[in-house]
């Protein structure tokens, strides 16, 4: 799978992961934020950066901190 496709279904999953959520409600959607937000901080460790598809890296983490964000907004 090429960069442009594993972005575009990122982003895919990105707009189905927030409809889903919205649903729920505003406590879950607090727990939800806080444990996503561990796993952006984990994805942000130096021991995953490095390798030869640094430019596809570098872009899921910008997604994973945007979902982030959204996902904070909403709870």
């Amino acid at each position: 799978m090429n960069a442009q496709s594993m972005l575009g279904t990122i982003h895919a999953q990105e707009l189905l992961l927030m409809s889903v959520i919205r649903a729920l409600p505003p406590d879950t959607r607090r727990r939800i934020a806080d444990e996503f937000q561990t796993q952006v901080e984990l994805a942000d460790m130096p021991h995953l950066s490095g390798g030869h598809e640094l430019e596809t890296g570098e872009a899921f983490k910008a997604h994973i901190r945007k979902l982030s964000i959204l996902l904070a907004s909403l709870s």
